[in-house]
């Protein structure tokens, strides 16, 4: 069934979220022109509303991209051959960093971990005290299979060992505590459309002064994504390039709603969200795949009976209800569910009302 023109739908996938009424209101309005002191007056404090949920002082360059280009400006900016980079690697997310290493012929390790399984903290101690490494990627949560690292802990590794730390939080910060600053996190990285509530479109790295020291000494390698070109000029509260303009504005709105409600809030809301969709599962045949859950979304294991294919497209096609299926190996076992975006308890209990329904159709 096609999505497209539908008034009424449920949306409980992990990008894109679902925007509240008024964000949407923005996004309807005529754009204004970029290139004026208003709009540069709106960009720093955007910047200034990003500082506050990466919880750091330090810069934040937005691009008009998706989270994956975001990865690859910080690779392209901030990683060369002369590096030797440990990449954790527990799925889709994590794959996405060896791949972009790979094509850019960054060196590079990774510790490979079954699918939920948490990171052993004693075992990347181990790696790291080789002393070979310049830098770490993860993600904070890897979105694929809905398990949080302990980004904290690491952090106090990377630091100990004078080891860059780079993160990808896309899919974490706004939903889990994040604070790059006090965890030793030198570059990390967020889009819109996930526990920001937006449309795709934007991404965020945030840079600490080491970063930005270790971008001025590797060559220019992109245009698009000179980090050191949008660093300059949002000196002046202006992009390199037409940005994402009804996004900006829309992200301007959302990031003074974060202010007024604060980010401790917002997180607590996640949680609870979390916490009543898992425990509303219990009595279903299905359950929770990761160790250490992430706020932003419950990966869900389906029993033997189940094809989680067809459950989710089932969920689809009859009650207009979209979940986020999984690729490789897990397609016919688990789907996920999101707690991010403008989600209400309500939409909760609708949604397993729906999959109460789904399942005993299906089975």
């Amino acid at each position: 069934m096609n999505v497209l023109g539908k008034a009424q739908f449920k949306i409980f996938t992990p990008g894109p979220t679902k925007i509240s009424d008024q964000i949407l209101k923005i996004g309807s309005q005529q754009l204004p022109y970029n290139r004026t002191q208003d709009f540069s007056a709106l960009t720093y404090e955007i910047i200034d509303g990003l500082k506050y949920i990466f919880q750091t002082k330090e810069d934040v360059v937005i691009l008009t991209s998706s989270g994956t280009g975001a990865m690859e400006a910080t690779v392209l900016n901030l990683l060369g051959r002369n590096d030797h980079v440990l990449i954790i690697n527990g799925g889709t997310f994590g794959q996405r960093w060896v791949n972009l290493c790979k094509i850019h012929n960054i060196p590079h390790d990774e510790i490979k971990l079954n699918y939920g399984e948490s990171l052993c903290i004693d075992l990347l101690s181990s790696k790291l005290s080789d002393s070979k490494y310049t830098s770490l990627l993860i993600n904070a949560h890897e979105t694929s299979t809905g398990v949080l690292y302990d980004i904290e802990s690491i952090g106090e590794l990377t630091n100990k060992h004078q080891v860059m730390f780079i993160v990808d939080g896309i899919s974490s910060i706004c939903a889990d505590p994040f604070l790059m600053d006090e965890w030793h996190v030198d570059v990390a990285l967020l889009s819109s459309q996930k526990a920001l509530a937006l449309p795709p479109g934007l991404s965020f790295i945030a840079l600490n002064e080491k970063a930005k020291e270790k971008i001025e000494s590797i060559p220019v390698k992109s245009l698009y994504f000179d980090l050191l070109d949008y660093l300059k000029n949002q000196q002046r509260g202006q992009m390199p390039y037409t940005p994402a303009i009804g996004i900006f504005l829309m992200l301007h709105e959302r990031l003074k709603e974060i202010r007024r409600i604060g980010l401790d809030h917002l997180i607590l809301k996640h949680e609870k969200l979390g916490k009543i969709f898992r425990e509303s599962i219990k009595d279903l045949p299905l359950s929770i795949l990761p160790e250490n859950p992430s706020n932003a979304l419950t990966a869900v294991k389906c029993d033997e009976r189940i094809d989680a294919i067809q459950l989710v497209q089932h969920m689809e096609s009859k009650y207009d209800t979209y979940l986020a299926s999984s690729g490789g190996d897990l397609k016919h076992k688990l789907f996920r569910v999101s707690h991010m975006g403008d989600q209400t308890e309500q939409d909760i209990e609708l949604l397993i009302n729906d999959l109460k329904n789904t399942i005993s159709e299906e089975l």
